[in-house]
């Protein structure tokens, strides 16, 4: 992740904010998750991008 805002101008080093459907789309479609996914990432680690994004790896490899 870097330190600037993506194309989009949410800021991807920080938190991922489920207050708005276009927010919660770009994050499901930039981690390649399901709402549902996306969600249950949060519950378990909070809304920092990294470490949500962190959890969704780790879930993948177990899966595999």
């Amino acid at each position: 992740m870097t330190d600037q805002p993506d194309d989009a101008g949410y800021d991807i080093t920080r938190h991922i904010s489920l207050q708005q459907q276009q927010q919660v789309q770009y994050w499901t479609t930039r981690l390649g998750v399901s709402r549902n996914q996306l969600l249950q990432a949060i519950d378990a680690v909070g809304d920092s991008a990294p470490q949500v994004e962190a959890w969704l790896k780790y879930k993948a490899q177990l899966a595999s």
